[in-house]
């Protein structure tokens, strides 16, 4: 099977701001039922593609699956980290949250299917527009990122109880601006949650 480290990043030259979906990549390696693209993005823990699924009569969906980096698919720490993100981010159904919808493991390598936003982080909004930048853009940011921390805030279990979640990672990086002007929240990798959810 093709390796997804030898998968081109699309990242490499466009800056995230001028992404957009390709419409006619073919061939890319399988990731379960998820066929691979491209390269999105890389950090500490794991390494973000876009994938698309497809099924009869032309559906198809987009999808970035962030796999855990190879060095670290042996530890327990980096799995319980992603398994805990997944059970979290897949109960917050949010316009401001970017969910996660599935989970699995490729060659040994867990990863974790998420929605995927047109767009950008804030971080490279804020990099490409530094002096342009509109304070009524800046409040509608904040305003959805504080609106997607709420509903991660008072996340409830299936008996109704609090689980008293916090994000703990809060940044630029970690907001996504989408085409459609629409801040999420994503990266619950280091959230802390006080209760146990589906162990």
């Amino acid at each position: 099977s093709t390796r997804l480290s030898a998968v081109p990043a699309r990242d490499e030259v466009a800056p995230l701001s001028t992404r957009s979906p390709p419409s006619q990549v073919r061939g890319g390696p399988m990731v379960g039922r998820y066929e691979v693209l491209s390269r999105l993005g890389r950090g500490g823990m794991g390494t973000v593609y876009l994938a698309r699924i497809t099924g009869e009569g032309g559906f198809r969906r987009l999808f970035a699956i962030k796999v855990l980096r190879s060095h670290l698919s042996a530890s327990d720490e980096a799995n319980q980290m992603l398994l805990k993100e997944a059970r979290i981010a897949s109960r917050i159904h949010h316009p401001n949250i970017v969910s996660v919808s599935d989970m699995g493991s490729h060659e040994g390598q867990p990863y974790l299917v998420m929605d995927y936003v047109t767009g950008c982080s804030l971080a490279d909004l804020m990099r490409a527009n530094s002096n342009r930048a509109t304070v009524s853009a800046l409040v509608s940011i904040i305003l959805d990122t504080l609106a997607g921390l709420h509903a991660t805030h008072t996340l409830k279990d299936d008996d109704g109880a609090a689980l008293d979640v916090i994000h703990h990672d809060v940044s630029p990086h970690n907001i996504l601006i989408g085409s459609d002007g629409i801040a999420r929240l994503s990266d619950f990798g280091v959230a802390y949650i006080r209760r146990s959810i589906g162990e």
